[in-house]
């Protein structure tokens, strides 16, 4: 017969894994192996990583290629704030996260913040399985699929959602580890505004 826990020990444990439960995020080590075998779809927010500069006191700079053809990187984002947030589309609580990036994006525009997503999504499929996906949840606002490289610039990034907020001389001011609400987020950016 076991005995119960001590009364200290359960009062502890409780509040710890709801916190767990309520911060806790995806590791990239439990991305799947196979990727689904989507359709190629044409949704022109979703690009590739060309290049990646890491720098010292600002963002490491990064750059892409828009439907057009023109190489356009995080330094034309300088002058505004931005959002980069890490994330994959087989991430739960980044999912959970989706709907309120998308409403920022939009809200916030004419203030001057942007928000750029970075997939983690690995694989030959991952550009179309990321068009599929940002077509399927209506994300408007750019993506970008990762390298190691650009991770690596920003410190690593391990566990998912993994964001960070530059400002707008493209230092970064703020990183946070697991999801968000809007309404943190929005707190966060409209405070870099100042």
């Amino acid at each position: 017969m076991s005995r119960p826990l001590p009364l200290h020990f359960r009062s502890f444990l409780i509040p710890a894994l709801a916190a767990l439960l309520l911060f806790s995020g995806c590791s990239k080590k439990t991305e799947p192996n196979n990727s689904k075998q989507a359709g190629r779809q044409n949704q022109e927010n979703v690009a590739e990583v060309i290049a990646v500069q890491q720098r010292e006191g600002s963002a490491p700079n990064f750059s892409w290629k828009d439907s057009m053809g023109n190489v356009i990187d995080l330094d034309n984002f300088r002058g505004k704030v931005t959002l980069v947030n890490f994330w994959a589309t087989w991430c739960g609580p980044c999912k959970r996260e989706l709907p309120d990036l998308i409403s920022l994006n939009a809200e916030l525009a004419d203030r001057g913040v942007k928000v750029i997503g970075v997939s983690t999504d690995r694989g030959s499929n991952a550009v179309e399985d990321v068009r599929s996906f940002a077509k399927e949840h209506s994300i408007t606002y750019q993506i970008v699929i990762s390298n190691d490289d650009l991770e690596k610039a920003f410190g690593n990034v391990n566990f998912l959602p993994t964001s960070f907020i530059v400002d707008a001389n493209g230092k970064i001011v703020q990183t946070y580890v697991g999801p968000r609400s809007k309404s943190f987020f929005s707190d966060a950016l409209l405070a870099t505004l100042k």
